[in-house]
């Protein structure tokens, strides 16, 4: 709620005779904008579309008693400052005016001038006070939850820092189990090796912001394979895409590319020799999933969770072309995204499914 300080407070003033209207007009105008209404009826429509500060209400009136009209209004408008004037209430009146209306102040008629003068003046500061705490709990609240978040996030930060440097160390002894076997291997290997090393170890010790947007999977998926055509073409293999080309997941451009490439190249490379790599999709709420299948070598239930684990996968059980990082890779990119990647197979030589998962 924004308060704002005006030149004039606009108070509405209701009553059904005309010459106290009139009094109270002339009384009052200096000082503040005001609007008289003979009819209650009339008031709560001019009350709805205007902004109004305080309202001075006779209590007995033909049409409605003005505890009615106040508790009417207070439901919708409850920080207007209320005054109630009557000649004729009991104090049974004035306690049902003040219980029901929410009312700040009653007056006896005829009123004192400066009587009425003090407590609209008072009246006025009260509500101005009320709404100048109801802001600062406001703030106050939204300063509490931001500051909340910021726990949160530094919180979630540090958890993963620790985990990070916790795999790290746990991969240690993986790693230079990993790099003797491959310090025979020829130059050209290790140059490779190299580099891969670099993009890896970049990605492991990096806090990943991917830029999500809606990136187009379904034509990724053609893009990759019409560039794999000719290992395709050499294996003899069936591709049965079956991902819609309109099909759209949030993410990285750049990271779901690799994604995608990295599972459907594992498809491509573990498939025997004319056998079927088979590309599907689903969704699931605001989760979309691409899968990938084939009907290649598979794994042992064993081997599942060492596939997406840095240097653990022994060289048989790897591309022999690659190094077995672009699983660990793309892990740590889902991560970032907030996705699922996940692997089953049958058991060895029943071929494998690959699932990647992200909203859409």
């Amino acid at each position: 709620m924004n308060i704002q300080q005006k030149d004039k407070a606009t108070l509405v003033i209701v009553d059904d005779e005309q010459t106290i209207l009139t009094e109270l007009e002339i009384l009052l105008c200096r000082s503040y904008e005001v609007h008289t209404f003979l009819n209650p009826e009339d008031v709560e429509e001019f009350v709805d579309t205007h902004h109004v500060d305080l309202i001075v209400c006779d209590e007995m009136m033909p049409e409605m008693r003005g505890s009615e009209l106040l508790e009417r209004l207070h439901r919708k408008h409850p920080d207007i400052c209320k005054i109630v004037l009557s000649g004729q209430a009991e104090k049974n009146d004035i306690v049902k005016a003040i219980n029901e209306g929410h009312i700040y102040s009653f007056l006896f008629k005829p009123v004192n001038r400066e009587q009425l003068l003090n407590v609209i003046e008072n009246g006025l500061e009260n509500r101005m006070m009320k709404l100048l705490l109801e802001e600062q709990n406001r703030q106050l609240k939204d300063l509490n939850e931001n500051l909340e978040e910021k726990v949160r996030e530094r919180t979630a930060q540090l958890v993963k820092a620790y985990k990070r440097l916790e795999q790290l160390d746990d991969n240690k002894m993986a790693f230079l189990i990993y790099l003797s076997n491959e310090i025979s291997s020829p130059l050209d290997r290790l140059k490779k090796l190299a580099e891969v090393l670099i993009t890896y170890f970049g990605l492991a010790g990096s806090d990943l912001s991917p830029s999500l947007q809606p990136v187009e999977a379904g034509k990724l998926v053609q893009k990759i394979l019409a560039d794999r055509q000719e290992t395709v073409d050499e294996k003899e293999l069936h591709v049965d895409n079956r991902v819609p080309e309109d099909l759209v997941m949030q993410a990285d451009p750049d990271y779901l590319e690799f994604l995608l490439a990295t599972l459907i190249d594992n498809g491509l490379v573990f498939c025997n020799r004319g056998g079927t790599v088979t590309i599907d999709s689903r969704r699931d709420g605001d989760r979309v999933s691409i899968m990938v299948s084939d009907t290649g070598r598979g794994f042992a239930p064993d081997d599942r969770d060492l596939l997406f684990r840095p240097f653990v996968l022994p060289p048989e059980k790897r591309n022999p072309d690659g190094f077995g990082l672009n699983l660990p890779q793309a892990r740590i990119i889902i991560d970032a995204h907030d996705g699922e990647l996940s692997a089953e197979s049958p058991g060895p030589g029943r071929g494998a499914t690959f699932t990647l998962t992200l909203r859409g």
